[in-house]
């Protein structure tokens, strides 16, 4: 059965679709992410980056918190690759993140399409895909939920970059914050709505701290931290409600 097929005997109303509800699901995301874009704009800037290293990172890398700790490490002067193994442990979260979106895209999609939606895959942009109700999630709706949000990380990067010298100091330090700000504003309504949500997001956020403040993991990467209390709470998620009785709540 060749792809097209694949998708015609999928059930319509079992699948998140259209370029243009993407955009528009993911336009919040994108105008939450505008502090923090050029706030990595003025990081790179004082980082010693030249205006197009500056755009083409945040073009091909497009990496949210592990392209601040990469700016930090190279302000301070660590080597290529000590920064190369910290961003690629604190990302090792997107290869669960990636994994998760695969098996909900609808059949027949081809590699290719699959690495771009996951390439321009974020926590915010997966927060918001894996709450949609549909079971079954359109490649059109993801292309339109993460472009929105690329395009403007690029944007707002080149503006950070360009616009340095005219906002006041305290303005550009409390820009960095502001991912935090907007991932917890993304999960709060979940949370609200969702038992299995509450628990997972508690039991995450618990081991996070336990890790943090527990003496022997004091020298843990902040990476393997990330990916292990994440690791573990969606353990428990999939021990505790299994995926059918998930649904049927």
């Amino acid at each position: 059965m060749d792809a097209a097929k694949e998708i015609t005997n999928v059930n319509e109303a079992h699948i998140a679709k259209g370029f243009a509800y993407g955009l528009r699901t993911g336009t919040p995301i994108a105008v939450g992410y505008i502090p923090s874009a050029v706030a990595c704009g003025i990081l790179c800037k004082t980082a010693g980056l030249t205006a197009f290293e500056s755009i083409f990172m945040s073009l091909i890398v497009f990496a949210g918190a592990s392209q601040f700790v990469a700016l930090n490490l190279l302000i301070i002067g660590s080597s290529m690759p000590e920064i190369v193994l910290a961003t690629a442990v604190l990302n090792m979260r997107h290869i669960m993140m990636s994994s998760s979106i695969a098996r909900r895209l609808v059949p027949g999609i081809g590699a290719l399409k699959k690495s771009w939606i996951c390439f321009e895959l974020t926590d915010e942009s997966f927060s918001i895909a894996s709450m949609q109700k549909e079971p079954l999630l359109a490649p059109e709706f993801m292309f339109g939920l993460n472009i929105v949000g690329h395009c403007t990380w690029v944007i707002g990067t080149a503006l950070g970059f360009y616009g340095t010298s005219v906002l006041p100091q305290n303005v550009q330090d409390s820009m960095g914050i502001a991912l935090y700000a907007l991932f917890i504003g993304l999960l709060l309504p979940s949370v609200r709505e969702s038992r299995p949500a509450m628990i997972v997001a508690a039991t995450g956020m618990a081991l996070s701290a336990l890790i943090k403040w527990t003496p022997c993991f004091a020298d843990m990467n902040r990476g393997i931290a990330i990916m292990t209390a994440t690791g573990l709470a969606a353990l428990v998620g999939a021990v505790v409600f299994p995926l059918g009785k998930t649904e049927a709540r």
